[in-house]
């Protein structure tokens, strides 16, 4: 770039600065000799911050860096992207959050794809581009190269006919598929699924929407918001005769808009022949409740076509209406890859149920899929809800579901099965396969014993059923099952494992989760929340290793968690109440808030949970206060606050004593003490090798403080894991580092060094080498920038300290005891590596900096260390180019969906 080049240049990044509004410029150079604003270094920048600067499009100078790695367009305003951003190939990490993206230009998908770190969190996607989103940014790169060879405009919609039971939905379906009249049509068992054809009265487009019919009976309800998904057209169906208090219209409503906040509903009352009762619903106060943008109209028809004229009343206007609203859905006509769409027909129109994972990659192949682009191709489908397959599940990634209403009939045989409620919940492997081969209905309508162990996974999967311990099976590995959603009603008189007081030593603390709407921060109720949280829970069960010592029922359980404590949680009202005692509550208190937090606020969208302490007065008080406002009153200099019910004041201080949030994070602590600590825990790992293979249970038996140092350890340890949630789709997040050259410290003013790198098990918590005895698996040797490592430090510091801790303990749950050699080989190089970034970081300021700031979230491990995530992008750019198979961990996901990167032998864990 010659002087006149660079100066041009120049005026068009001070432009943009100036129409930005800003008056400062955030500009990161990396590697440069000379200060930035020296014009003929541009070309040469390879790392720039565009963040924040409210821009709506990108100037085009931005397409002559080509030399740019790193390029940071977070918080702007960005709707579109421009084609040659394609043409930046040197990009490896591009931050695209929070903007206001639907789609990427396909030219991004020219780009490497193990290399290019894309960050999109936070915009407004469409459908299958968010799907790969969840995948990772390799996911959305495979996706835009599929979508550049060749696209069609998909016009395809969901249409959700939903109410109560015998209201007429499946006769509504079939009046408005025009399909002849049937009377003493049977009862929907689950989901059934039929396609309809419209015209949108706009553009006379055809339009094609699946017709799902639900069954209306209470127990399925929590099952089929599984199967809520947009973009879709909802019908709330209801009987004028019975009135709108028995249909539960609005129950009905607010159940959709927590699922799917932007949904179109359509209510309709069916039954409307001559003389028909006409329908009394107050329409105005659904407007006023919902809004005219979620209740779009109300229609009355009739699902039997009149003798004389043949039509239904009122069809034809509905069809035209749904039509209509579905033509508005931001997706419809959305552009989706040539063979998606194919693929997609030809799954479709298959008679088969299910089909393995070979015949679907073989009829992806016909319309030029490669393996890997097929794979991402059915892992969209299945987040898009049109089939099932879990790519990620050791059991299920070999079968591939192409019709959910199969599924969900299965489930409901299970759900309505008498026999199993009245063993509370129960059944064993020999009933299920009665009830899914029952040789007295239609062939069509059987299940083969095949497929007996698949479901049982499914219903695992969603968080239906979990298999119990210890009930002594006649019939061996197959075991007995409980269903959640079956277990007894009634709370008993004596709750097993749970004593009337704390025991000496341990604290007591309680926290309330208060499931509020989003938007009116009203009391809100989760339909089926506490069904799922027995299943997700059950690792922490009483009955673990014998179900018989289970202490469970439909609004409450007792929970275990060894030196973490036991905890009672119960469903009071609306809210979850969650009680811990332990030598340090806040550990097992943090992860079950974060469970209930975390459930409510990704499965119910249009809600979020509140944490709250009880009120503290001494005359009895169902009061609550919330942490988040505490805590800002308290930043405030006030020292009360009055109680919302008894308007009693309160100390805050007091109040907060249960909140977690409140407290100094676990981890300062940790590195205050560090050594003293890990002089401690050596002597529980001594313990532990006396005492070969010993159970988790038996470290019941350390003294008081060693128990709430282990639970602090653990804390710290889920705070890290927590924090970099995001960054855990593209990479590992546990590693160590070490300088190779012994000489390292005596040079402070290095530019550049060499370390050796070792990636750890995340479910172990041990390096990888140290499981394989391989002193090469999964250790590399980086060229590592000291700018670099100075951004990285703080975290490398809580890293490092959180590792050395959780060492000495860290094989007792996986049973691999590491022997003392190895351990010790561990122990040093973490020391090393410690010492390294200690000639960096001085004190505890510049640690305190990678905690994040208190967000009223109501758990202390909301509060830990998190890394920017640029630090963590950059490291899995350099792996990347190291070995794109991170040493061979193997990327899992947990309960939460979220990813986890493990040895091959711990992957059946999840």
């Amino acid at each position: 770039m010659n002087r006149e080049e660079s100066n041009r240049l120049t005026l068009e990044i001070l432009e943009t600065v100036r129409q930005a509004g800003k008056s400062e410029f955030k500009l990161a150079v990396r590697g440069l000799g000379s200060p930035p604003n020296a014009p003929n270094h541009f070309s040469n920048w390879n790392e720039l911050d565009l963040s924040e600067y409210r821009l709506t499009t990108l100037p085009e100078w931005l397409s002559r860096l080509s030399n740019l790695r790193f390029l940071d367009l977070s918080n702007n305003k960005l709707s579109v992207l421009p084609g040659w951003i394609g043409l930046l190939t040197s990009l490896r990490l591009l931050d695209l959050s929070n903007n206001k993206l639907t789609t990427l230009p396909d030219s991004l998908g020219q780009l490497p794809s193990k290399q290019l770190d894309i960050n999109l969190k936070g915009n407004p996607m469409v459908s299958e581009l968010a799907a790969a989103h969840k995948e990772g940014s390799e996911a959305i790169i495979l996706y835009l190269r599929s979508k550049a060879k060749a696209q069609v405009v998909l016009n395809e919609a969901k249409l959700m006919l939903i109410g109560e039971g015998e209201v007429g939905k499946s006769c509504l379906l079939a009046a408005l598929r025009g399909d002849a009249w049937q009377e003493q049509r049977p009862t929907t068992h689950g989901i059934e699924i039929k396609p309809i054809e419209v015209r949108d009265p706009g553009s006379d487009v055809t339009m094609t929407l699946n017709g799902w019919d639900f069954g209306g009976q209470r127990v399925y309800r929590p099952t089929h918001q599984l199967f809520f998904s947009s973009p879709a057209v909802y019908l709330i169906v209801w009987k004028p005769r019975e009135g709108p208090q028995q249909g539960f219209i609005k129950e009905w409503i607010k159940l959709v808009k927590h699922r799917e906040p932007d949904a179109k509903i359509l209510v309709v009352a069916t039954h409307g022949g001559p003389g028909a009762r006409q329908p009394d619903i107050d329409r105005q106060e659904l407007w006023d409740v919902f809004g005219r943008e979620t209740i779009v109209d109300f229609f009355h028809v009739d699902n039997k076509p009149d003798k004389k004229t043949g039509k239904c009343r009122g069809i034809d206007e509905l069809k035209i209406s749904i039509a209509r609203v579905a033509a508005s859905l931001p997706e419809m006509g959305r552009r989706v890859p040539t063979s998606w769409k194919q693929a997609r027909l030809d799954l479709k129109e298959m008679k088969d149920a299910h089909i393995d994972i070979d015949r679907a990659l073989k009829i992806c192949a016909k319309h030029q899929m490669s393996e890997e682009d097929a794979r991402l191709f059915l892992t969209i489908e299945h987040r898009l809800g049109h089939l099932i397959h879990y790519g990620h599940d050791a059991t299920l990634r070999d079968i591939v579901v192409l019709k959910p209403d199969w599924l969900a009939t299965a489930i409901s045989l299970v759900l309505d099965d008498k026999k199993t409620r009245d063993d509370q919940g129960l059944v064993n492997f020999r009933r299920l396969g009665q009830l899914w081969n029952d040789k007295t209905r239609h062939q069509e309508n059987r299940y083969p014993a095949a497929l007996h162990p698949v479901f049982v996974r499914l219903m695992e999967r969603y968080d239906l059923s979990y298999r119990v311990a210890s009930l002594h099976e006649s019939e061996g590995s197959a075991g007995t099952h409980l269903i959640a959603q079956l277990v007894p009603d009634v709370k008993p008189d004596q709750i097993g494992g749970w004593a009337e007081d704390a025991l000496e030593g341990e604290r007591q603390q309680v926290q309330i989760c208060r499931i509020v709407e989003t938007q009116s921060g009203q009391s809100a109720s989760a339909e089926g929340l506490f069904y799922q949280l027995i299943v997700r829970l059950h690792k922490f069960s009483l009955g673990r290793a014998n179900f018989e010592k289970s202490s469970h029922w439909q609004r409450g359980l007792v929970l275990d968690d060894d030196y973490n404590g036991r905890a009672l949680m119960e469903h009071t009202g609306n809210d979850v109440r969650i009680t811990v005692r332990a030598a340090y509550p806040e550990a097992f208190l943090s992860i079950l808030t974060h469970e209930v937090k975390w459930l409510v606020e990704s499965f119910w969208k249009g809600m979020r949970c509140d944490v709250m302490v009880p009120c503290l007065s001494p005359k009895p008080c169902l009061g609550l206060l919330e942490v988040r406002k505490l805590i800002e009153n308290k930043r405030r200099r006030r020292p009360e606050q009055p109680c919302p019910v008894c308007n009693e004041w309160q100390n805050i201080e007091d109040l907060l004593h249960n909140a977690p949030a409140a407290r100094p994070p676990a981890t300062m602590e940790l590195q205050a003490g560090y050594k003293e600590f890990l002089e401690e825990l050596s002597g529980v790992r001594a313990l532990l090798v006396e005492q070969h293979g010993a159970a988790m249970h038996q470290f019941h038996g350390l003294n008081i403080m060693t128990l709430r140092l282990l639970s602090k350890v653990d804390d710290a340890f889920m705070g890290i894991m927590r924090a970099l949630t995001d960054e855990a789709k593209d990479g590992p997040r546990l590693f160590s580092l070490e300088p190779v050259s012994p000489s390292f410290f005596d040079k402070p003013k290095w530019i550049s060094e060499k370390f050796r790198l070792s990636l750890w098990c995340e479910h172990s918590r041990l390096p990888l080498w140290a499981l394989d005895t391989d002193k090469k698996k999964g250790v590399y040797t980086l060229e590592v920038p000291r700018n670099w490592f100075m951004q990285a430090a703080p975290f490398l510091k809580v890293l490092g300290t959180t590792l050395s801790l959780a060492l000495p303990v860290a094989s007792a749950a996986t049973k691999v005891l590491l022997n003392e050699k190895t351990f010790n080989e561990i122990g040093k190089k973490l020391e090393l590596g410690q010492k390294g970034i200690e000639s960096l970081v001085k004190g505890g300021a510049e640690i305190g900096e990678w905690l994040t700031e208190d967000d009223g979230g109501g758990t202390e491990s909301e509060r830990v260390t998190r890394a920017d995530g640029a630090v963590l992008r950059q490291l899995h750019s350099w792996l990347n180019d190291k070995d794109s198979s991170f040493g061979g961990l193997v990327r899992v996901q947990n309960k939460r969906q979220e990813f986890v990167w493990v040895h091959p032998m711990f992957e059946q864990e999840y």
